[in-house]
This record gives structure tokens, sequence and C-alpha cells, in this order.
């Protein structure tokens, strides 16, 4: 049962930020809620406030620039996944996001929100990680930026400061050229293994190639190792160079036993999924 809540509705990033900083850990943000209202309904999380950040006009825009598109940390996954901007630019994002859970929690959801709680079994951050994406978090002191890469602590932890607050996500268009591609291996709703890649060919090998795995261990990962190995090599070539790599991938990936899957399936399928991903950037750089 959900217990009785004092609820803040900041303007501002400042006015949010200032609200945290006041009341530590007695408040949570609460954009979407997907995750956030059912641990507090299952006792799996106590607070006395929540800081209704959809008020702050700022966190709903998807914007564009000369590099990139922005994104406020309140846009929805369903949003998300029908934007044309997205669709065009970020084809890969959309795709995950119109898979995401349900129906219900893609409306109800926020990427911020979902980048923010960083569940290891998640969709979106494995596809923003090889398009280099950045957050920007904001505060009273003003923002800073960082990149998804390092935002991304461990298990439900991120770097976000105890008085900060996920603005915007940063999702640069990937180089001239380089095309993408995100599969998923799920068990009912939640996956069990996530794989990105973003590729550019030349002369039929891989010219250079950008590769990222989520929900098998702690959190997502770029595989910058991997992507090296790989530059200058046929796309079989390069398929079994992954395969080759698999115990050096267990010990970067940390591949968890779970209800949805042993450590030792998770990692073979990586290396299997890996490789299908991989083949279909290639078949989409080469149409």
């Amino acid at each position: 049962m959900l217990q009785r809540l004092q609820l803040i509705q900041p303007t501002t990033i400042a006015e949010a930020s200032a609200a945290l900083a006041d009341l530590g850990e007695g408040a949570k943000i609460y954009a979407g809620g997907a995750e956030l209202l059912l641990l507090l309904r299952n006792g799996l999380l106590e607070t006395e406030t929540l800081v209704d950040v959809k008020k702050i006009d700022r966190l709903h825009r998807i914007t564009m620039d000369t590099n990139a598109i922005r994104v406020g940390a309140c846009v929805s996954h369903q949003e998300l996944a029908s934007h044309p901007l997205i669709r065009q630019h970020a084809p890969a994002l959309a795709y995950a996001e119109s898979h995401l859970a349900n129906v219900r929690v893609r409306n109800q959801g926020t990427l911020g929100g979902n980048l923010a709680f960083n569940d290891p079994h998640s969709d979106p951050g494995t596809v923003l990680l090889v398009h280099d994406a950045a957050v920007v978090l904001g505060s009273s002191q003003g923002e800073r930026k960082l990149p998804l890469a390092d935002f991304f602590v461990d298990m439900y932890a991120t770097a976000l400061q105890p008085s900060e607050l996920l603005v915007e996500v940063e999702v640069p268009f990937l180089p001239s050229g380089m095309k993408s591609g995100y599969q998923r291996l799920h068990r009912y709703q939640r996956p069990t293994l996530g794989v990105a890649a973003a590729v550019r060919m030349n002369s039929g090998a891989v010219e250079e190639a950008r590769l990222a795995v989520g929900c098998v261990g702690p959190k997502s990962l770029r595989l910058t190792d991997l992507e090296a190995k790989i530059k200058g090599a046929t796309i079989d070539g390069a398929k079994s160079i992954i395969s080759e790599e698999k115990s050096k991938l267990r010990e970067l990936i940390r591949p968890v036993d779970d209800l949805l899957g042993s450590a030792d399936y998770k990692l073979y399928m990586t290396t299997v999924m890996l490789g299908d991903v991989l083949g279909e950037a290639v078949e989409k750089a080469l149409s």
C-alpha cells in the first residue's frame, strides 16, 4: 500500500535542486514513476516527499542542433519511439523504445527516470552508448555534462550527486556512412540480453565499429577493446573474433545468474547476438 506523501512541484531546475538539498534522503524525484511507485507500493523504498519535476518545461523537449538530438529527461519512452527526429537520426533507439517493457510502462516511464534508476535489465542505455551519448546534470549550482558511460556506475547506481537531477540526454548523430542496430533477447517483458552495434564499412571491411551490451551484468557497457580488434576485418572475420573473445568478455561484462538465465548462457548468447547485430548494421550500411 502506498503511504501518504508530500508533493512538491518546482517549475525550475534550481527549485528542484534546492528541494533535494533541503530534504536529503527524505525526498525523491518523481516524473513518470514507473519504477519509483512500484518500489514504494511494495515497501522496498521509503521517502517522505516526492519532488514532481513534470512542471519544468525544459525536461519535456526534444530538440536538434547541428551535432545532436537533445532529449529532455521527462520525455516518455512512447514519445521517443514515435518521434520523427529519433526515427530518422537514431532508428535503433526508436526500435528499442518501441519494444521496452509494455504499453503502460512506455507511456508512463521517462528516459531520464530509466537512466537514473539504472536497472541492469533495461534497453535504452545500451543503444545510447553506441551514439556516444552524454547526460546533462543540473543543480542550483549550475550544470555539468557527463558521458553516459561514466554516468553508469554500477547496478542501480549512477554518478548523480544528492542535489542533482538529470536534465537532458544528448544523442550525437552517428558519423557519416555509419548505421546501427539493436537486438534483444527477452523472457516475458524484461530483457535477458540487449546488444547494439554501429558500423561503417569500406571495401568490404569494418572501417569503424561501435559495440555495446547490456542486461547481462551490473550495467550497460561499450566494448571498445573489441571494437578495435574487429577493425579491418570482414563481417565473417569480425564474428569469428567476437566468438574468440568469450573469456575476456566474461571479465568485462560480469554476467550474473538470475531468473532470466545463467551467466554462462548469457555470455554465450552475447557472442552470438553481437555477431548478429553487427551483421544487421552492416546490411544497413551497405544498402
